[in-house]
């Protein structure tokens, strides 16, 4: 083979390779644009705020006020949910989100409480223990704004009846707690809660959300009374409608 020919046969080959790459790059473009529309198409009406399926580690800041309550991922049945044990402590599980209530003004949950500290009271500094609590965070905390407005979902005894409406007492300009489930009614078993976060607000503050959510916690504590706590947390979803 001469030269020339030599010369053509590498030319050909050199084509031939750069037309394959552009396949692949068109090929893997159509692949990530499919997804990417089956992503937003399954995030259009629904986010994931709490996945119980993924690693605590990766997941969630365990902050800590004293002794730290014990959290686990078990699964019941089957399904994947986040385990606490009050151990006479005081933390929770901190995540990151992103949302506007106005785009997204519901919240979904399962939980279930096995044990109810009986002489809590979540009016007072010394009897605030959560059998268990969720918390949304209008804003991000910071050194220079330590406390954001908190509207919090709560689980406790029957010194409170459903849907009251309470102020921390250890952060009464900024966190309010209503209370979802009151008393022993319920104990032991699986409870679905769907709450409009926006109407919350509303009724907890007395004014629309500031802003978007940026921080959702889960809170079990017993550091107060002592007495046993056990509370499971399923997926949180936030949704359109």
């Amino acid at each position: 083979m001469t030269r020339g020919q030599l010369g053509v046969v590498a030319k050909r080959a050199k084509e031939a390779r750069r037309l394959k790459m552009q396949t692949a790059v068109l090929v893997i473009a159509l692949l990530l644009s499919l997804s990417a529309s089956h992503g937003a198409l399954g995030d259009e009406h629904l986010l994931v705020l709490v996945d119980p399926a993924a690693p605590l580690e990766e997941a969630w800041t365990h902050r800590k006020f004293g002794a730290a309550t014990e959290y686990r991922r078990v699964e019941v049945d089957g399904t994947p949910y986040i385990r606490a044990v009050g151990r006479n402590s005081a933390s929770g599980l901190h995540g990151e989100v992103k949302f506007r209530p106005d785009e997204y003004p519901w919240l979904e949950w399962t939980w279930r409480v096995d044990k109810l500290q009986k002489t809590a009271d979540i009016r007072t500094k010394a009897g605030e223990d959560m059998a268990a609590a969720i918390y949304l965070f209008f804003g991000r905390p910071s050194w220079f704004r330590p406390e954001v407005p908190t509207l919090a979902y709560v689980w406790t005894n029957d010194k409170l009846p459903k849907e009251a409406v309470v102020l921390s007492p250890y952060h009464p300009g900024t966190v309010r707690e209503i209370v979802i489930e009151s008393g022993t009614e319920n104990l032991g078993q699986w409870v679905s809660v769907r709450r409009n976060i926006v109407e919350d607000y509303l009724t907890a503050f007395g004014k629309e959300p500031p802003g978007p959510i940026e921080m959702i916690a889960l809170w079990s504590d017993n550091d107060q009374t002592g007495e046993p706590v056990e509370a499971y947390y399923g997926a949180v979803h936030a949704l359109k409608e």
